[in-house]
Formats: C-alpha cells, sequence, structure tokens
C-alpha cells in the first residue's frame, strides 16, 4: 500500500493563498474582493483565466487606495444629500410644491402626478432630483398629497404638494 505524503496529500499543500479577482467568480466571490483559495486551484483556475491575479504588496496598497478613495467619496455624497434635503425642506415648507394638470368636470386630473413632474418642478426652483429618486402615491385627483424623495441610501425626505387646475 502506497504511503501518503507527510502534508496530508490530496490538494496540493494546505496553504491558502490570497487573490484579488478582477472578474466575478461564482461560489468565490465579486470582482475588486481579496479571497483565500488554494495554490492549485488559484493558478490552474483563477489566474490561468484571467478571473484574478495572486495578491502582492503592490496589490495591496492599491486596494487600500481605492477603498479609502472609495469610502472618502460615500461620504461626501451622504454630506451632499443631507444639505440637499435641508435646502428643499427650506425652499419647499414656505411657498410648498403646486403641480398644475389637466382636470376634467368632475374634478379628476387627466393621468396621474409622477416623479418626471415633481422632478421639473423641483429644477424649476434650481435644485436637481432624479426622477427615479422620487416616490408618488396615485394621485389622480385635485387636492394635496406627498412624495418620497431618495436622496441616498441614508437619506430621504417626504415632499408635500399641491394638484390645482391648470
Amino acid at each position: 500500500m502506497a504511503k501518503k505524503k507527510a502534508g496530508g496529500g490530496g490538494g496540493g499543500g494546505g496553504k491558502d493563498i490570497s487573490v484579488v479577482l478582477t472578474a466575478d467568480v461564482k461560489g468565490q466571490g465579486r470582482k475588486g474582493e481579496l479571497i483565500n483559495v488554494k495554490p492549485a486551484y488559484a493558478q490552474n483556475f483563477i489566474v490561468s483565466k484571467g478571473l484574478g491575479k495572486v495578491a502582492t504588496p503592490e496589490i495591496l496598497k492599491e486596494i487600500e487606495k481605492a477603498k479609502a478613495a472609495a469610502d472618502a467619496d460615500a461620504a461626501a455624497a451622504l454630506v451632499a444629500a443631507k444639505e440637499l434635503a435641508a435646502k428643499l425642506e427650506a425652499a419647499f415648507e414656505a411657498e410648498g410644491a403646486v403641480i398644475k394638470k389637466k382636470v376634467g368636470p368632475n374634478g379628476d386630473i387627466f393621468g396621474s402626478v409622477t416623479g418626471g413632474d415633481l422632478s421639473e418642478h423641483i429644477a424649476s426652483r434650481g435644485f436637481k432630483v432624479d426622477k427615479k429618486a422620487i416616490s408618488v402615491a396615485s394621485v389622480t385627483s385635485v387636492g394635496s398629497a406627498a412624495a418620497t424623495l431618495s436622496l441616498h441610501k441614508q437619506v430621504s425626505m417626504e415632499l408635500k404638494f399641491e394638484v390645482v387646475s391648470a
């Protein structure tokens, strides 16, 4: 009977190596992640197919710099969203938002108020909010209503508006 190798055999050494993925690898991780895998798997699959590269000190420094830059950008975006929310509240609290729509004889509007309508109205006041970030419940008649503006993952606000006859 053959003897087993001292390292346990069956897989080429027991030490894992770090690999930075340059593409998504099913069951392992997403692009840009640092993962630990067996040396044979790294060399024969990940590196040979161009899905990643072995992590060197230089690559690890680049990852840290990119992560720091991404964190700084995320923090800046959060601050900008909070400032925009404060400015919008100040601008629309005094006068409020008024959306003009065509109205039928029974008081119902033609169509409905959409995020695009509100986005245009907000833009007319000098602010920029993407219509995809505005959530409006179904508004089909003249009167008061509210919309939710998602300015950031952590910042949202409610905007009250009045629908009037055009």
